[in-house]
């Protein structure tokens, strides 16, 4: 049942085209395409047109429509906006798991309904200046915590206020801000520092956008639909530099704790533009953990790099590689990885393959490794 409950988190978005890889594009900024200026949650009208024109293939649009036209169809149900003040999205993601692939005792397949989020979003003022969002949908919840957890829950929602273009203000319940914002939320760089996909906090958020350099600075008092004693309540900092042009470094501190465990998180990364889409990410970091009993303290580390290689519009070839040591005090690690396709036809459709190896390495035993693959796809309107 454990690698089940990984893969259930494991493809679970609740953002729709919030890729980090688009920094190939020359998106150094997540404010460009997205209202929530550290990424994920809904595109804004900018983003919703380049997801159009720029990153979908435009396989299967009409020949004879020109770019104008495919981007005044990346509206809702195809439309152009006639108003501006109001925008709502519907998405819906599911997966094809195949666990053991090619055993002929042990291979198991399943379909999986992961996301089915309905969003609106209200905006005000030169360039969106004030902006509020709410996203609703469903999470999934494993066999084992039926009935214990809502399987529909507020993704998100938050009020969000431009005082000037370079300096914001959101307040609600958002994602914590730290690192780089894969989308595979079981990744050890989210599951480490708990920034996975159910980890929203209510908080307040300040960024701060500048020609070189993007800040952002969130204190938050946990989830308010938790109980009190499990609310995750800290602050943390994130700071990217822009470097030769289009490249971004960047580094993370958080702290956070509830009353059974206190988190310390700390990170770097970089996210390389490689030209015509292609892109390279890379973070390591490390999180202490104490807990109230002193039971489980720990410092654990991790690392990540991900390859994204476009060779024509639309079409990106992937590859994974992880590395987690539990404990820094002992020797025993965990290394995963693996290839993947990722596939934009159209705007409104996406379509990935992924395969992951995970081994387990240690002095004193042995095991097998663990394969898996998994076929996605992703509509949304």
């Amino acid at each position: 049942m454990k690698p089940l409950i990984l893969v259930f988190v494991l493809l679970l978005s609740p953002a729709a085209w919030s890729y980090t890889q688009f920094i190939g594009h020359g998106y150094t900024s997540c404010l460009n395409c997205h209202y929530n200026p550290s990424g994920g949650g809904p595109l804004n009208d900018y983003g919703r047109v380049v997801s159009a024109t720029l990153i979908s293939s435009g396989a299967l649009y009409p020949k004879v429509w020109n770019e104008e036209r495919v981007a005044d169809s990346s509206g809702f149900f195809f439309r152009k906006p006639t108003q501006n003040w109001f925008r709502s999205q519907i998405n819906y993601r599911g997966f094809q798991l195949v666990q053991n692939p090619g055993s002929t005792r042990s291979e198991q397949k399943r379909w999986i309904n992961m996301q089915a989020d309905a969003r609106a979003i209200v905006k005000f003022g030169e360039n969106d200046r004030f902006v509020g969002v709410a996203n609703f949908g469903y999470s999934p919840v494993p066999e084992n915590l039926k009935g214990e957890e809502p399987e529909w829950r507020s993704r998100e929602h938050y009020l969000g206020y431009r005082v000037t273009p370079k300096v914001g203000i959101y307040a609600g319940l958002m994602d914590k801000v730290f690192g780089i914002k894969v989308i595979e939320h079981i990744a050890f760089s989210r599951q480490a520092p708990e920034v996975m996909q159910n980890d929203q906090t209510h908080g307040v958020l300040a960024h701060y956008l500048g020609e070189s350099w993007e800040a952002f600075a969130h204190g938050f008092a946990g989830n308010l639909t938790q109980d009190e004693d499990l609310r995750m309540k800290g602050g943390s900092v994130s700071v990217e530099r822009t470097a030769f042009g289009v490249h971004r470094l960047g580094a993370s501190v958080m702290s956070s704790r509830n009353q059974y465990q206190e988190l310390l998180s700390y990170s770097t990364h970089a996210r390389l533009n490689l030209k015509e889409g292609s892109a390279v990410l890379t973070e390591v970091g490390q999180v202490q953990r104490k807990t109230d009993n002193g039971s489980d303290d720990r410092t654990m580390r991790y690392g990540l790099l991900q390859t994204y290689l476009r060779p024509t519009r639309g079409l990106y070839f992937l590859s994974n590689i992880e590395y987690f040591k539990r404990d820094t005090t002992e020797s025993d690690y965990t290394v995963r990885w693996g290839p993947g396709v990722q596939f934009f036809p159209a705007q409104r459709l996406e379509l990935r393959f992924d395969a992951y190896n995970t081994r387990s390495f240690s002095p004193d035993t042995s095991s097998k490794d663990s394969w898996m693959y998994l076929v996605q796809t992703h509509i949304w309107l």
